[in-house]
């Protein structure tokens, strides 16, 4: 009788630890199926693109009152590789306003909000050339997959422009106006330019389409399409392998869908003043969806670019791996991938499938014993014997496996 009044006291208190760990998880955490994880800089970034090959480039900002920045080259596995630094044409100040990644040199196209506002082309062996001056207040950069460059403008109310830049004299031709803060620029896969920017007087965001047609390599611009007006998000733009939109501003980051489009929110850190801004996405050969594993692609965003505090690393959010509770590899799910659960419970920050991480998540708690749990109920004739009760939360998940864990240290 005493032991069983025991068993029942330890177990209800680890129980409430472990639905303790649940409800104090991150509030604000990506959608199921996907991960996000960071990677350290110097400084805060202020611009971000992926190359073709899925190598990171994060501008750290010159200090004020210096004109040298610094590119960080980051490669697929998270290594860094060489430095680029670039150096502003003017004697005291280099202010970044975007960067883009340029597949026509297989380069970078940066941008310098300095004295008349100048964009620069850089190699990536760290050659550096000026494309265009004379154009103040550069808010965003893209490039056209045809190599045609537009950027737009934050001049103020109705006084912003999308202008489309030769790449040979450095002319600026305006294709739009009548924009406010002109802010994020991107293409979608029939080649039509979609522009963002935040109204002058309450900052909200609007979307629009500008339709271009291509006729024998000369562009044609049609009128544009309104969107969506009164967004949250209102800095930048930037489209996944599937054609969804992703934007970033106040709150965070959020993917517009639907017809007509709807602005949700898709990851945020909870800070009532976050701003995220700079925003870069490589595709990977699977769709950028919950569970494509690895191959999904990445997103990186500037998380937090706020007055109260600047994040001095770059967020990347993926996709997880397919949820799989076969942590020793024997193509099994059974009770001895379950009792590899068990001794790493509690695991975070670098755990693996054979410490018992079934959704890839890097950490090992109640989640991944119900994926193991829904697994062996599914893939076992023998799971009836066990009886293995199908809970309805994590609370009696945890309250079967640690009776099982007490009951044995009680009867030894």
């Amino acid at each position: 009788m005493k032991q069983d009044f025991c068993l029942v006291r330890i177990t209800l208190v680890v129980v409430l630890l472990m639905t303790f760990s649940v409800l104090v998880a991150p509030i604000y955490a990506v959608p199921e199926g996907y991960r996000k994880t960071t990677i350290e800089l110097n400084s805060p970034p202020v611009g971000l693109l992926f190359d073709m090959s899925g190598v990171l480039y994060a501008m750290e900002g010159a200090t004020f009152g210096t004109n040298t920045a610094m590119i960080r080259v980051i490669h697929p596995d998270g290594s860094f590789g060489t430095n680029l630094p670039i150096v502003g044409d003017d004697e005291d100040n280099f202010f970044i306003g975007s960067m883009t990644y340029d597949p026509l040199a297989d380069g970078l196209l940066i941008t310098d909000n300095t004295a008349d506002g100048r964009i620069y082309s850089l190699s990536k062996a760290g050659s550096k050339q000026l494309v265009a001056s004379g154009i103040p207040a550069i808010a965003g950069i893209a490039v056209r997959g045809s190599g045609e460059v537009f950027v737009s403008t934050a001049l103020g109310d109705n006084l912003g422009q999308v202008l489309q830049i030769d790449r040979t004299s450095g002319t600026a031709t305006p294709v739009v106006s009548g924009l406010d803060f002109g802010a994020g620029l991107a293409f979608d896969a029939a080649g039509d330019l979609f522009i963002q920017d935040a109204d002058a007087t309450t900052f909200a965001g609007r979307i629009q389409r500008l339709p271009i047609d291509d006729t024998g390599g000369t562009l044609s611009f049609g009128s544009l399409v309104p969107l969506i007006d009164g967004m949250q998000s209102s800095a930048g733009i930037a489209f996944d392998s599937e054609g969804d939109l992703f934007s970033t501003g106040s709150g965070g980051l959020f993917t517009l869908s639907g017809m007509p489009l709807a602005e949700v929110l898709f990851d945020s850190n909870g800070d009532p003043f976050q701003f995220a801004t700079a925003i870069a996405f490589s595709p990977g050969t699977a769709p950028f969806e919950p569970f494509a594993g690895p191959d999904g692609g990445r997103l990186a965003l500037m998380s937090n670019f706020g007055f109260n505090n600047q994040d001095t690393f770059i967020t990347v959010i993926e996709p997880l791996s397919a949820p799989n509770a076969d942590f020793n590899g024997d193509s099994l799910v059974d009770v001895m991938d379950l009792g590899t659960w068990q001794t790493n419970y509690g695991l975070a920050d670098s755990a693996i499938l054979a410490q018992g991480d079934a959704d890839g998540d890097q950490d090992v708690d109640g989640k991944d014993f119900l994926i193991w749990q829904r697994q062996y109920l599914a893939s076992n004739e023998l799971a009836a014997p066990l009886a293995i009760p199908e809970p309805n939360t994590l609370l009696l998940a945890g309250l079967f496996i640690l009776a099982l864990r007490t009951r044995g240290k009680l009867t030894s």
